[in-house]
């Protein structure tokens, strides 16, 4: 009787839903010394942070987010080395994710001409109800981020460019088209 219990909780915890949070890089309480770009939210889909600090690091993006539940959560940012089409050496644009003030092992901004899901590995998280992120500038050299997932699953978020913008919607909860509060003047 004891093994088909164990079974059972095998099948559910399997056939469960993994536990998800999109944190948009824009929603970010503090920019610090990020910049919110929004010149390609046509071709993206959304504005992002950039580190434009001349050469300088600049002060790190923080935000608070609530999880739905403690747990291991796999870590995927966003980003992408933006030097890479040029085959130029080294990554100027590396930044660090810190999870409630601890680094990741992975560096980000190091990886992909184009934007992309970059694995962080793996973060533990005990007390969801607080859990504070920032963005950590390494090099003040236009390091680039849009978005951060974390999940209990292992499968990386949609990158096709056709379902991510529902993708980011379910997750958000937002709805299909905007609302419409019109009436409206124009002045």
């Amino acid at each position: 009787m004891a093994s088909v219990a164990a079974l059972v909780g095998l099948l559910a915890a399997a056939a469960s839903p993994a536990a998800e949070v999109l944190v948009e890089a824009e929603s970010f309480r503090d920019h610090g010394g990020w910049k919110l770009d929004t010149q390609f939210i046509e071709t993206m889909g959304s504005p992002y942070l950039l580190a434009h600090g001349l050469g300088r690091p600049v002060a790190d993006a923080v935000t608070t987010v609530r999880f739905p539940q403690a747990g291991t959560y796999r870590v995927f940012v966003r980003t992408k080395d933006w030097v890479a089409r040029w085959n130029a050496p080294g990554q100027p644009g590396r930044f660090q994710l810190l999870v409630n003030g601890k680094p990741l092992a992975e560096t980000f901004g190091t990886k992909g001409a184009e934007w992309f899901w970059h694995d962080g590995g793996t973060v533990r998280i005990d007390d969801p109800s607080a859990v504070r992120l920032a963005l950590h500038d390494l090099t003040g050299f236009d390091g680039r981020c849009d978005a951060i997932d974390f999940t209990t699953g292992d499968a990386p978020p949609p990158n096709d460019s056709a379902i991510l913008p529902a993708w980011r919607r379910r997750l958000l909860g937002l709805p299909e088209k905007p609302v419409e509060r019109g009436p409206y003047d124009l002045v």
